[in-house]
């Protein structure tokens, strides 16, 4: 995958990004951010990072996140996240 970052990182350079309204919690770091470049950079090591999966989740937790959705047939998110905090809500929407 390594061949891909390089292309990534010349596309990104092209692409306008501006600052979000609301911090970008990055799967490689589980961190919020808002810069552009730092983004930018983030979303090139995605490629051959591990995902941060269950950090990234508890981040939002953390954060105060009051709802999400889970997309798709099935419960299976839904149920991690309820086994990582039981408040939290989660509605399914199927496919």
């Amino acid at each position: 995958m390594e061949p891909a970052v390089s292309r990534l990182e010349t596309a990104l350079a092209a692409t306008n990004i501006r600052t979000p309204r609301i911090p970008v919690i990055s799967n490689v770091d589980a961190k919020p951010h808002s810069d552009p470049e730092t983004i930018k950079k983030i979303l090139a090591r995605q490629v051959t990072s591990p995902v941060q999966w269950e950090s990234t989740v508890r981040t939002l937790l953390d954060k105060g996140l009051q709802k999400s959705y889970e997309l798709g047939p099935g419960k299976v998110i839904a149920g991690i996240v309820k086994r990582m905090n039981k408040t939290a809500e989660i509605e399914n929407i199927g496919a």
